[in-house]
C-alpha cells in the first residue's frame, strides 16, 4: 500500500473521484465554500483526466478554448481558438496550484468500488 493510499484512507467530509476537468472544479467550489475536510481521489499520477492521458499528435480542444475554461479562472491567454492538449493541461495544474486544492490530491489511488451506509447517511470507498 503506498502512502498516498493510506492518507486517503481517513474519513473526509466529502470524497472526489477523479482528478480531471469536473473533479479539479469541484474541489476547488469546496476550497471557496470554506470546506477543507475534503480530498480528491485519482487513479493515475497527475491532475488532468482526458487532457493528461491524451497524448496523440494534434491532439486539441474541439471547442473554442475560451469557452473551456472555469468561469472563475478565464485564460485570455490561449495561443490558439482550439487550444493543444499540452496548453490545457498546463491550464488544469496552474489552476489547482492557484486555488490552493493540490494538498487535497492523493496521486495513484483507483477506487474501486463505492456503497452508500444509509444508517450513516455517508459514503464509503473501497481502494487498495
Amino acid at each position: 500500500m503506498s502512502k498516498n493510499n493510506k492518507a486517503a484512507r481517513a474519513d473526509h467530509q466529502v470524497i472526489v473521484v477523479g482528478a480531471g476537468f469536473s473533479g479539479l472544479c469541484m474541489a476547488i467550489q469546496l476550497k471557496e465554500a470554506g470546506y477543507d475536510d475534503f480530498v480528491v481521489l485519482e487513479k493515475a499520477g497527475d491532475i488532468g483526466g482526458t487532457w493528461r492521458d491524451n497524448i496523440y499528435p494534434g491532439c486539441a480542444c474541439d471547442v473554442p478554448s475560451h469557452l473551456y475554461s472555469y468561469s472563475f479562472a478565464p485564460n485570455p491567454r490561449w495561443s490558439r481558438m482550439f487550444a493543444p492538449q499540452q496548453e490545457i493541461w498546463d491550464y488544469l495544474k496552474r489552476c489547482a496550484d492557484k486555488f490552493g486544492v493540490t494538498p487535497h490530491m492523493r496521486f495513484n489511488c483507483e477506487v474501486e468500488k463505492g456503497r452508500i451506509r444509509r444508517a450513516e447517511a455517508d459514503l464509503a470507498c473501497d481502494h487498495p
